[in-house]
């Protein structure tokens, strides 16, 4: 971490205050009193300045969720960080490497722009966007997994949720053909705007698997 790293969770406020590496090991060290989880990395996104990771974290009662971290670099050092816990795990086995079928970033970004059209109520984008075998993991609740076009079309057509854009710069990996991004919701009905995550793997030039965790605050930076 640099000395002015800033740490931002998707549900508690916790690591507001936790600036640089000393205040996060004096926060580790306490935490760790009181609760031992352990963490395991799945799936990576890099970007050199930037990467994100897909992580099940394991806690002392044997729940398992799974969760999603971006950060972003200074000096080879991490400088802000998001962090994303969902509400269940993921029980798909991770994707192999494949040929993801582009040849520059541009190309991956416009698969995650093309993705938040979907996700904002263009559900026609559907079929030619995903593969057949296309899978969602929804972090909050089994209601927002799908299976394949039909199914994502479906939920995309039903589910009034409200526009998303993307915040920041995305996460973009072309060695692995994948894309990581935060995003902010519109204000929900009860008035608070939340921050969230998105990560997108493609293969053959389409968008083949995909998680998207949500949280219950705005970010702060």
């Amino acid at each position: 971490m640099t000395d002015g790293c800033v740490q931002w969770s998707n549900r508690k406020e916790g690591l507001d205050t936790v600036v640089g590496p000393d205040e996060q090991e004096r926060f580790v060290t306490d935490y760790r009193a009181r609760h031992v989880n352990l963490f395991t990395p799945r799936v990576l996104v890099d970007a050199g300045d930037q990467f994100a990771y897909l992580w099940d974290v394991r806690t002392p009662e044997g729940q398992v969720r799974t969760g999603l971290d971006v950060n972003v670099l200074s000096d080879d050092r991490i400088h802000e960080n998001w962090t994303f816990v969902g509400e269940r795990h993921c029980d798909q086995p991770d994707p192999e490497p494949a040929a993801a079928g582009l040849t520059d970033p541009d190309a991956i970004e416009r698969l995650a722009r093309c993705w938040v059209q979907l996700r904002n109520g263009q559900a026609e984008l559907a079929q030619e966007l995903v593969t057949s075998d296309f899978a969602l993991f929804y972090g909050e609740s089994s209601a927002g997994d799908v299976n394949g076009q039909a199914e994502l079309a479906a939920l995309v057509e039903k589910k009034a949720a409200p526009a998303i854009a993307i915040h920041r710069h995305p996460v973009i990996d072309l060695a692995r053909g994948s894309v990581a991004f935060l995003w902010t919701a519109e204000a929900t009905e009860d008035g608070v705007a939340v921050g969230g995550v998105d990560l997108l793997t493609a293969r053959e030039g389409r968008i083949a698997r995909a998680w998207s965790l949500t949280g219950i605050r705005a970010f702060r930076y």
